[in-house]
């Protein structure tokens, strides 16, 4: 039971990592995993050792929640956005209780804790707040003229697009109406899971297009845009609020030192309670790439983005770490402040008198009621 609790714990950690909005550290403290997983993350042989089964489960299961079950969690928040967000919030309000035990377990709370508690709420707020001010540098807009379907791509960032997919998301073209694709190409496009499942058993059941790429040689230039057609016969649940749009760079030095930096500080963020990993990517212009590039397995974005994201997970960790041994309650105090910023960062935007919001409440009460669970007979002071 206790290995299947650890993969269910990375699970929700590696799906709420890709998550926009959503802080893959929160679900850390939810669980009561924080301090297990940082110590880890220093490399301190005698925290691994001590928790090595544990962290082997937990790494299986965050990978399973990167690599093939995100798309689950971003269908329920796109369709079900009020009842998913709530539910998120009633896990965070039920982890209260463990925080705080882990907070006390060397000192009792001090009128002086407001302040870094204070400190960690208004930095989460202010997060939201420029999050609310801030877009993907890329974008399309869609537009149905009679038998043609147009899409526009904007590149609003100072680099060339190298190449650039357009995911129909459930959507399919059919065979002839690809064929009047004008502007890029029509493409059979596999799921993540089906590529890494591809490797050992053929899994694929796509045979119709389901993606639009760009032309041999084609790029977008900074602030550019490129219009893409296609004709709609005969095609089947195209859907253009679905369509999903994944971009990349010509692989330069610049650009592998560029992705390196941007998940050295992504990762710091991942690991910090109520601070969204996915959200600073979106701030650094990042975060359609490195999507694009775990759909496609494009390896040439994702060896620098894991160098990135190993060293800012030990850094951060290391630095976590350190100031939990030398001013536990303090930082503790922070992370309350954290945590409870991140339910205003995830309140959902349909919250009122409706149906929607009656069955958010209903999940709320389960998230608040499985962390509840999970606190009691979660172990602190280890």
């Amino acid at each position: 039971m206790q290995n299947i609790l650890a993969i269910l714990y990375g699970l929700v950690f590696g799906i709420a990592n890709v998550i926009p909005g959503v802080s893959g550290g929160t679900m850390l403290v939810v669980f009561g995993c924080y301090d297990k997983v940082c110590g880890a993350l220093t490399l301190d042989f005698k925290e691994i050792k001590k928790h090595f089964k544990f962290l082997v489960f937990f790494g299986i299961g965050a990978v399973i929640g990167i690599v093939g079950f995100a798309f689950v969690i971003t269908w329920l928040f796109t369709n079900f956005p009020t009842q998913t967000n709530m539910f998120f919030m009633g896990l965070i309000i039920g982890s209260v209780p463990l925080i705080i035990r882990n907070a006390t377990v060397k000192d009792k709370f001090k009128p002086i804790c407001v302040v870094p508690f204070l400190i960690g709420l208004a930095a989460v707020v202010g997060l939201a707040v420029a999050e609310n001010g801030s877009t993907d540098p890329y974008r399309l807009e869609t537009a149905v003229n009679g038998d043609y379907t147009s899409i526009t791509i904007y590149n609003d960032s100072n680099r060339v697009v190298n190449e650039w997919e357009i995911d129909l998301g459930e959507g399919r073209l059919d065979p002839k109406a690809a064929t009047q694709t004008e502007g890029g190409s029509a493409v059979v496009s596999e799921s993540t899971l089906n590529k890494v499942l591809s490797l050992f058993i053929e899994s694929t059941n796509i045979s119709t297009p389901n993606a639009i790429v760009n032309e041999e040689g084609a790029v977008i230039e900074p602030n550019g845009s490129h219009t893409v057609t296609f004709w709609n016969y005969d095609s089947t649940d195209v859907n253009p609020e679905s369509f999903e749009l994944s971009v990349s760079y010509k692989t330069d030095v610049k650009f592998f030192l560029t992705m390196v930096a941007a998940l050295f500080i992504a990762a710091i963020a991942m690991i910090i309670p109520g601070v969204s990993g996915s959200f600073v990517m979106m701030t650094l212009g990042v975060y359609s790439t490195i999507i694009g590039a775990v759909k496609d397995l494009d390896f040439a974005i994702i060896i620098p983005c894991a160098i990135g994201a190993i060293i800012g997970l030990v850094a951060g960790a290391r630095l976590i770490t350190f100031l939990m041994k030398k001013y536990s309650l303090i930082v503790y105090s922070v992370i309350l402040g954290l945590v409870a910023g991140s339910l205003y960062v995830i309140f959902p935007i349909g919250f009122g008198l409706n149906i929607a919001t009656l069955v958010g409440v209903i999940c709320l009460a389960v998230g608040a009621f499985v962390a509840v669970v999970v606190g009691k007979n979660t172990k602190v002071g280890e």
